[in-house]
């Protein structure tokens, strides 16, 4: 696994030519590689080059229905964050981890997991595994498919208990993302009470569309109860142009008084790359191929995090030290 972000990438974000890049990279002794005749970086020199100010966020990826995508979309946000310099934290909560082995290819096993923190109280900063520069991982596995029965019977407070553990990490972490499975239980709604935004991926079928409404109507009910606001986003995903259903289901949501103003205005196409890249072991990112994957999730990513603001800050700063 080593994603890039190419220096014709940088150029364009940054709107100089790769020739300015180069020579920013040089003047500040930023570590860059070369393959295939291409010159790319990674988390170290983007934090350095870009100097995005986050906001230090919580995302959680929620949907009662299963198979929208809220894994790969966890995962592939996360890296592409990462090349813009933040640094990230993603949690497994899905007992089936697949987050944690099918993406960043960690054995959990002897590991300890959120399980651990709350029904035996090992600090959370134990839970912690470093997968690249600038991006972390608390594992999960099988064990948590008895959160929230734990959660239940030590009758926790939902609203705090994943809170207090949580909140003290966003010192350390640009970005906290929080890959969720896909029910509506305990462990869910202590994750949801968690979060700045919930994200919900959202797929061109009925049953998607249906596990929306649920969770929408779910959130509402934590929301009086526990008098909070918690957003909702919405992202669609597996966008097939060829097929009718799926400009039918965008479509609705885009007409939709509830669901419009939820609505990323960026939306993911169906495509093999996601698939085929977790099942070598890479990212979307690894190659140095432009692939519709890459630029939906980078659009994405801008769009969540608000990038292309904190770029017009950072450049307002930069001007405001060159005219002191």
């Amino acid at each position: 696994m080593e994603p890039k972000m190419t220096i014709s990438e940088a150029a364009a974000f940054l709107n100089i030519s790769p020739q300015g890049v180069h020579k920013r990279v040089k003047s500040q002794n930023l570590p860059i590689k070369r393959k295939q005749n291409r010159f790319y970086f990674g988390h170290e020199t983007s934090q350095l080059l870009f100097m995005l100010t986050f906001s230090n966020k919580i995302y959680v990826f929620q949907n009662i229905k299963g198979g929208v995508g809220k894994t790969e979309m966890t995962y592939s946000v996360a890296i592409r964050a990462n090349l813009y310099g933040a640094k990230v934290l993603c949690i497994d909560l899905d007992l089936q981890g697949n987050l944690t082995k099918g993406c960043f290819r960690v054995n959990p096993k002897n590991k300890p997991i959120m399980l651990d923190v709350i029904k035996d109280g090992v600090p959370i900063e134990d839970t912690i595994i470093n997968i690249l520069p600038g991006l972390d991982l608390i594992p999960s596995d099988l064990d948590n498919g008895v959160l929230d029965n734990t959660l239940m019977l030590g009758r926790f407070p939902l609203d705090r208990v994943y809170k207090d553990k949580i909140d003290p990490l966003r010192k350390k972490y640009d970005i906290i993302l929080i890959d969720c499975p896909p029910a509506l239980t305990a462990s869910v709604t202590a994750a949801a009470l968690t979060a700045d935004e919930i994200i919900a991926p959202v797929t061109p079928d009925e049953h998607s569309i249906s596990g929306l409404k649920l969770l929408c109507n779910e959130i509402k009910d934590i929301e009086s109860k526990y008098k909070t606001t918690i957003p909702i986003k919405i992202v669609f995903n597996k966008f097939d142009v060829r097929n009718n259903l799926s400009h039918e289901k965008l479509t609705y949501l885009r007409n939709s008084e509830d669901f419009e103003p939820k609505l990323y205005s960026s939306y993911i196409r169906y495509v093999q790359d996601f698939p085929n890249a977790i099942n070598n072991g890479q990212t979307i990112f690894d190659s140095f191929k432009e692939t519709a994957a890459k630029e939906d999730i980078d659009l994405l990513t801008k769009e969540m995090l608000g990038i292309e603001a904190l770029k017009q800050k950072t450049n307002e700063k930069e001007f405001i030290n060159a005219q002191a």
